[in-house]
């Protein structure tokens, strides 16, 4: 119905256009009784046609049109609206991750520093733990030194006693080293 009445408007403009703009000013006209009384009875035939056969139509497009208005507003309201709860929504959400990477970032910043805190005690460990094999050690080569020192100058001694007394022991130094050695024994073994 709509594209009819605009249909219908645009013909009308077309058709009566030409005689619009070729039509010459004339002469001022005298007014008369007949032709008022004439334009009056046009214009009030012209009311009552369209309010008996276009009124209705006039009336149904302009509800049309203003339902449709409204629907199309309530719609881009709505949009609006959904629009500001998805941003709402997206600034939370934004918000939740900067303080979720915070978190991990502290967290992560809190568990590198007990890591090298680990690792420091780890490496301090190893090396008191090196130190003390490196003493151990040490002390154990010395004394295993030592005591190769000890049985070497024990079988040197042994040696040189035996060539000694090899060749100045007499029968006499026996007797008396043994009388010696008994008296020390009884010595010892005596409370």
């Amino acid at each position: 119905m709509k594209a009819r009445i605009i249909s219908i408007s645009l013909w009308a403009a077309i058709v009566l256009w030409p005689a619009w703009s070729f039509a010459a000013e004339g002469e001022p006209a005298q007014g008369s009784w007949f032709a008022l009384i004439f334009y009056a009875i046009n214009f009030v035939l012209f009311v009552w046609l369209v309010h008996k056969y276009g009124w209705p139509y006039i009336t149904q497009f302009f509800h049309g049109r203003s339902s449709a208005i409204r629907e199309i507003r309530s719609r881009a309201d709505k949009a609006y609206q959904d629009a500001q709860e998805l941003a709402r929504r997206a600034r939370q959400q934004l918000e939740q991750l900067a303080a979720d990477q915070h978190k991990m970032r502290s967290e992560l910043d809190d568990e590198t520093a007990y890591q090298v805190r680990q690792l420091n005690e780890a490496a301090s460990e190893a090396v008191s733990r090196i130190r003390r094999d490196t003493e151990i050690t040490r002390t154990a080569l010395r004394e295993a030194a030592q005591r190769r020192l000890r049985e070497t100058m024990a079988e040197a001694a042994g040696r040189l006693a035996h060539e000694i007394i090899s060749r100045n022991f007499r029968a006499s130094d026996q007797a008396r080293l043994l009388q010696g050695f008994i008296d020390r024994i009884g010595e010892e073994a005596r409370p």
